[in-house]
C-alpha cells in the first residue's frame, strides 16, 4: 500500500508542476503581401474571368473588364456586380472584404492588414474596355482559274499574310472576323492592294481604337519539307459527274486532272486540276475494260488495261492529254507460280522515275504474293515480259496473300531497288534484293486507318514523302482520309502514335472525307504533282462514290 500511495502523490507532483507551465505566445504574421487578385462576375462561382494588372509602383491594382460577356454577346457587364477574389497571408484581413458582390465602377482603397497589424494599400481602378481585337482575317485572291485564301498571322499590330513570290494580290478580298459591337475602317469583303501596307483601324464599344497594318509578307524558302498548305478545293461524286461504284484511279498531267471510270470499255474523263472543272474525254487507243492510269513528275500518263488470268496487260504511254499514246508493253498474264486466287492484273499500277528516260512499272497480280515490275531505258521497256517478284513477307491471314489491290510502290530505278508495300494488312518498306519487309508501319488504326490501299511517292525539297488513302469506316468504306508521311528517315517508319517525334512523321491528315454511297470493294486512288516552278507540290485523293480533295504543299514557311 505504501508503494501504491508513492505512485499517486508523485503523478500528481507532474501535474501540478505542468499546471504552472507559461502558455507558448503566438507568434503573428507579418507579411501583408497581395498574392494574387482577379475579377469574376455574379453566378460564375470561382471563374477566373479577369485578371489583373499591378502598375510599376505596386500601389494600384487595374481592371480591364469587357464590354460585354461573353465578348461576342449582348450582356453587357454591370460593374456594380463585380466580385473580386484574392489571396493573401492566412492570418491577414482584406478590407473592403471580398468574395462578395460589390460595385466596382468607381475607384476605391483596398487594405490588407496583417496578422501584426503592419498595413499595405491599393486604390482599384476598374473600367469597361470594347474589343479592338482581330479575332481572324483571311484574303482571296484569283490565281489563274481558281480563287485562293490565304490566312492572316496576326503579330502585335501586324496582320500578316504569306503570299508566294509572283503572285498578284492587288485586287484581294478582306474577310475579317472582329466582336460584333467594334468597327472596322475597311468593311468585311472589301478589296484592297495588298501589293503595299493597308492601314486598318478597330474602333472599340468605349471609343478605344486600335490601328493595324495588313502586310503581303513572302515567306522563309525551308531547306528541308513543306510548310505553308492549304486545301485547293474538294469536290463530291455527284459535282464531279461521278458513276456509281466505278471511278477507281487518277493522274496528273500539266494543268489537268484525269480519272479512270472502269466501265468495259473504260473512260478516262479530264478534269482542270486548279479548280476540279470537267473539261472532256480523252480518246483511248482501247475499247475494253481499265482500272488505272499513273503520272510521272513531268506530266507524262500511262494507262493499262486490265488483264485477268490469260488476258492482255497493254501499257500506253501519253505525253499529255492531247498527245498520241505510243504502246510501251504488251504482255499475256500467264498465271506464274503463287497466284492463289483470282491472278488479275491491272487493279493497281504505280510508277518511279522519268517515263521518257529510266523508270520503273510496278502491278501486282490479284490475292497473291507476286509484284509484276517493267524496266524502261531511255522511254522504252527493256523487256515485254516482267520481273516476277514475290513479297516475302506477307502476314495477317491465314492465306498468306496479299489482296486484290496491293499497292507495290517503287522508290528506285535500280535493278533491285527498294519498295514499298501497303496491303489489307500492312504497309511497309520492302528490300528490294531479299524482297523482305525492313521497316512496318505501326499496326494502329490511327497510323493507317481500318483499310487501305492506295499509295503515291514522292521526293520533294530534300524530303521523302508516302501519300496515302486511309479508310476509317468499317464495311462500307465509304470514308477516307488522305495521310501524308515523311519517310526520309528509315527509323521513323516504325513510329507509334504516342511517339513524341509521330507528328515528324505523319506531317498531315485530311479531315473525314465522305462517299454518298457504299464504297464495299475498297477503291480509291492518291496521286501527286508539282507547280511548273516545282516550288509547290500538289496531292489529290480520288474516293469510289466520294468525289476528290486536292491539297497543295509549298517549300515555304511563314
Amino acid at each position: 500500500m505504501k508503494k501504491i500511495s508513492l505512485i499517486v502523490v508523485t503523478a500528481f507532483t507532474v501535474l501540478m508542476l505542468n499546471s504552472c507551465k507559461k502558455a507558448e505566445p503566438v507568434v503573428r504574421n507579418q507579411s501583408n503581401e497581395l498574392a494574387d487578385i482577379y475579377a469574376t462576375l455574379e453566378g460564375q462561382g470561382g471563374s477566373r474571368l479577369f485578371e489583373a494588372r499591378i502598375s510599376a509602383n505596386k500601389d494600384t491594382i487595374y481592371f480591364d473588364i469587357p464590354y460585354y460577356y461573353p465578348a461576342n454577346s449582348d450582356n453587357e457587364v454591370d460593374l456594380s456586380k463585380v466580385i473580386l477574389r484574392s489571396v493573401v497571408p492566412s492570418d491577414a484581413i482584406v478590407s473592403p472584404a471580398l468574395g462578395l458582390v460589390q460595385d466596382v465602377s468607381k475607384p476605391f482603397k483596398l487594405t490588407i492588414t496583417s496578422g501584426s497589424g503592419a498595413t499595405k494599400s491599393f486604390v482599384v481602378v476598374t473600367r469597361k474596355v470594347g474589343d479592338v481585337s482581330i479575332t481572324s482575317a483571311n484574303v482571296e485572291y484569283a490565281a489563274g482559274a481558281s480563287t485562293q485564301k490565304v490566312e492572316a498571322v496576326i503579330k502585335d499590330s501586324d496582320v500578316l499574310f504569306y503570299i508566294l513570290p509572283g503572285t498578284n494580290v492587288s485586287t484581294a478580298k478582306l474577310n475579317l472576323n472582329i466582336n460584333k459591337h467594334s468597327t472596322s475602317s475597311i468593311a468585311t469583303g472589301s478589296t484592297i492592294n495588298l501589293s503595299q501596307n493597308v492601314p486598318l483601324v478597330i474602333t472599340g464599344k468605349d471609343g478605344t481604337k486600335k490601328t493595324y497594318t495588313l502586310k503581303a509578307t513572302e515567306p522563309v524558302k525551308l531547306d528541308y519539307g513543306v510548310g505553308i498548305n492549304r486545301r485547293l478545293w474538294s469536290k463530291t461524286a455527284s459535282e464531279l459527274g461521278f458513276t456509281s461504284n466505278m471511278e477507281s484511279a487518277l493522274a496528273v498531267s500539266g494543268d489537268y486532272l484525269i480519272t479512270v471510270v472502269r466501265t468495259n470499255p473504260a473512260k478516262y474523263r479530264v478534269f482542270n486540276r486548279n479548280t476540279g472543272e470537267y473539261v472532256k474525254d480523252m480518246a483511248l487507243p482501247f475499247s475494253t475494260l481499265a482500272f488505272q492510269i499513273a503520272n510521272d513528275l513531268d506530266g507524262n500518263i500511262i494507262g493499262t488495261t486490265y488483264a485477268a488470268k490469260g488476258g492482255k496487260f497493254i501499257v500506253y504511254k501519253w505525253a499529255n492529254i492531247d498527245a498520241t499514246p505510243v504502246k510501251l508493253i504488251e504482255w499475256t498474264n500467264s498465271n506464274p507460280t503463287g497466284i492463289t486466287g483470282d491472278g488479275g492484273i491491272g487493279r493497281r499500277l504505280n510508277i518511279y522515275g522519268n517515263l521518257n528516260g529510266d523508270a520503273v512499272i510496278t502491278t501486282t497480280g490479284g490475292q497473291s504474293q507476286i509484284i509484276y515490275k517493267w524496266t524502261l531505258k531511255n522511254g522504252a521497256a527493256v523487256s515485254q515480259d516482267p520481273q516476277v517478284i514475290k513479297y516475302e513477307s506477307v502476314t495477317g491471314g491465314a492465306a498468306s496473300f496479299m489482296g486484290y489491290q496491293a499497292d507495290a510502290q517503287p522508290v528506285s530505278t535500280d535493278p533491285n531497288g527498294n519498295y514499298f508495300i501497303n496491303y489489307q494488312f500492312e504497309i511497309a518498306l520492302v528490300n528490294g534484293v531479299s524482297n523482305q519487309s525492313m521497316f512496318g508501319f505501326n499496326n494502329s488504326t490511327t497510323v493507317f486507318g481500318i483499310f487501305h490501299f492506295a499509295t503515291d511517292y514522292i521526293e520533294f525539297n530534300n524530303a521523302k514523302y508516302l501519300a496515302i488513302q486511309k479508310f476509317v469506316k468499317s464495311f462500307s468504306y465509304n470514308n477516307a482520309v488522305l495521310g501524308l508521311f515523311d519517310v526520309t528517315e528509315n527509323s521513323k517508319i516504325s513510329l507509334a502514335p504516342s511517339d513524341p517525334r509521330y507528328n515528324t512523321f505523319n506531317i498531315y491528315n485530311s479531315e473525314e472525307f465522305l462517299g454518298a454511297n457504299a464504297n464495299s470493294n475498297g477503291t480509291g486512288d492518291v496521286t501527286i504533282g508539282l507547280s511548273a516552278d516545282k516550288q509547290r507540290m500538289q496531292v489529290y485523293m480520288l474516293l469510289t462514290n466520294g468525289g476528290i480533295i486536292a491539297h497543295e504543299f509549298t517549300k515555304y514557311a511563314p
